[in-house]
């Protein structure tokens, strides 16, 4: 009798685990425009986005404001939102957690704790795993961002010293320097100030934006000088002068890092390598002599 009560309850809990994978995928959820160029996401998403409202609840506030410092130093914060990242965090984790199992199973009667220990470090890996790639590509951004801020405001400085004010300025700027994050980044605090928000303010979000420490110091010497009648020109090309220092001395900096990072493939891949060429015929010829 318990074996067929066994059985019905594992048909029961089988049919209840497809109801709740299959059941999103019924419903009629939009994918966002800025989703629809990966076709994986497009796919994905009808779980994603039910995962990422049935997850949202239980995230403390404090985890969402850094969920959303995040997104924002990445770039995402026009595009993305909480609940997608939750989603999409939550959908890995199962992934690889269900594929821990699977791929354990033959071993899960012998070792059940070996196995159910290595699914929940995958289950772990899969949900810091999009928040690692978001770290790693917030600090590729910041790199682009420190790259191309001399010549923004160098182009900015000229601008001023011709005699344009800091808006028309900002203007010629975005309009004349090549295209990237920063660019991109003031032409949308441009697209701001012409719907009305003040121009301070539009500037400062730009910097939150950013996440930049070096472009927020640039923000609020043009707010301080634009508060006490200062003359924007020697300030702006202080400031443009030190940047370009600053970005020398980085480049300064991992030049005189290159060195020691190449230590360590030098020794356990470079050296062995010659050690075999140069010793590889002095043994045949020792082998060969019958020494």
């Amino acid at each position: 009798m318990s074996f067929w009560i066994s059985c019905v309850l594992t048909g029961i809990s089988i049919c209840l685990c497809l109801y709740l994978f299959l059941s999103p995928a019924s419903n009629r959820t939009i994918v966002p425009q800025a989703y629809r160029k990966n076709r994986v996401l497009v796919l994905l998403w009808p779980w994603i986005y039910a995962l990422g409202h049935a997850v949202l609840p239980f995230m403390s506030w404090k985890y969402r404001a850094r969920l959303w410092s995040l997104l924002r130093s990445a770039g995402f914060d026009r595009m993305a939102q909480i609940d997608h990242v939750a989603g999409i965090q939550s959908l890995a984790a199962c992934a690889l957690g269900a594929s821990g199992v699977i791929l354990q199973m033959p071993q899960l009667i012998a070792n059940p704790f070996t196995v159910m220990a290595t699914a929940l470090f995958m289950t772990l890996v899969g949900f810091f795993l999009p928040l690692l790639w978001l770290r790693d590509r917030a600090a590729r951004r910041k790199h682009k961002i420190l790259r191309e801020l001399p010549f923004l405001l160098d182009m900015t400085t000229l601008c001023v010293e011709a005699g344009q004010n800091l808006q028309g300025a900002l203007y010629c700027t975005a309009n004349l320097c090549s295209p990237g994050i920063l660019r991109d980044e003031l032409s949308y605090c441009l697209g701001e100030i012409r719907t009305g928000k003040p121009r301070i303010e539009a500037l400062r979000a730009m910097a939150e934006r950013t996440g930049i420490e070096e472009v927020m110091l640039w923000v609020a010497s043009i707010a301080q000088a634009e508060s006490m009648g200062m003359a924007l020109g020697p300030l702006l090309r202080s400031q443009s002068d030190q940047r370009r220092q600053e970005r020398f001395n980085r480049a300064e900096k991992l030049a005189l890092e290159a060195p020691v990072k190449m230590l360590m493939p030098l020794v356990f891949c470079i050296f062995p390598c010659t050690f075999i060429v140069l010793a590889f015929p002095i043994a045949m010829k020792i082998l060969q002599s019958g020494v």
